[in-house]
């Protein structure tokens, strides 16, 4: 059995990630990076969390980062486990961002009209309880629809939205996210910057602490899934069989829509 601080996707990996990080580089926001202009830091990273089912799991990698002086950006679902009011607001006033993890559109199935009230609605439920400046879309595998596209009828300015973790992402950020269980992994159906191509990769998070600690590149905007960061031996084999069960769910569905 692989020793807790060698595991991957362990806290205590994460750990290991948060102390090569915190060392060399600048942390921001994502709503600082929407509206920094030509201002951003020389090396900076964006660290971003997007909370789909387990609240309390963002909290344990919000302390974490807290202690190691790094302020990311946490994207809550509006679901009974990932919307949880004194989690939320525990990590806003850790100085970390909150914000909302919107599928609007995939609930809707489709139906633009009814989309964005539902999208109205869950803003002004999140303003209710934190101060929400962005958002980010939830890749929702199991549907059609991608969230996104919803911003090609409407305007996020029209809800006081000041960015979209995607949408907003300029060119020169160099993306890596876990979804698939890797980095910027092959299991990945719609976590990426729409129209980039990146330059670096990384299979391991060890291969990601070694390509931030060589300093080769400026920035890195890092995406996270706190649900897939776990201790407990056997909570961290429940969601390897997780992921093993939706990555090949979604080889079928990669094979079928192509």
């Amino acid at each position: 059995m692989i020793g807790s601080t060698n595991r991957d996707f362990s806290l205590e990996k994460f750990s290991q990630l948060c102390s090569a990080v915190a060392d060399k580089y600048t942390f921001i926001t994502m709503s600082e990076y929407v509206t920094a202009g030509d201002k951003l830091p020389e090396r900076f990273v964006l660290m971003r969390h997007d909370v789909d089912k387990w609240a309390k799991n963002a909290l344990k990698t919000a302390s974490i980062e807290e202690k190691f002086g790094i302020k990311a950006t946490y994207y809550f679902r509006n679901n009974k486990k990932a919307f949880v009011p004194d989690i939320i607001q525990d990590i806003e006033k850790m100085g970390h961002e909150v914000g909302y993890h919107y599928e609007v559109l995939s609930t809707a199935k489709g139906n633009y009209e009814k989309a964005i009230k539902l999208f109205e609605r869950d803003v002004q439920k999140f303003r209710s309880i934190c101060n929400l400046k962005t958002v980010c879309m939830h890749g929702a595998v199991l549907s059609k629809y991608d969230n996104r596209d919803l911003w090609k009828s409407y305007s996020l300015n029209d809800f006081g939205i000041l960015g979209e973790a995607y949408l907003s992402a300029g060119e020169s950020l160099n993306y890596f996210t876990d979804t698939g269980r890797g980095w910027n992994s092959k299991n990945n159906l719609r976590d990426f910057i729409p129209g980039k191509t990146e330059q670096f990769s990384a299979e391991t998070t060890d291969d990601l602490i070694k390509l931030i600690e060589s300093c080769e590149i400026s920035n890195f905007y890092i995406s996270l899934h706190p649900d897939r960061w776990k201790s407990n031996i056997l909570n961290w084999s429940l969601f390897w069989i997780e992921d093993f069960v939706l990555n090949s769910g979604k080889k079928v569905l990669m094979a079928v829509r192509s």
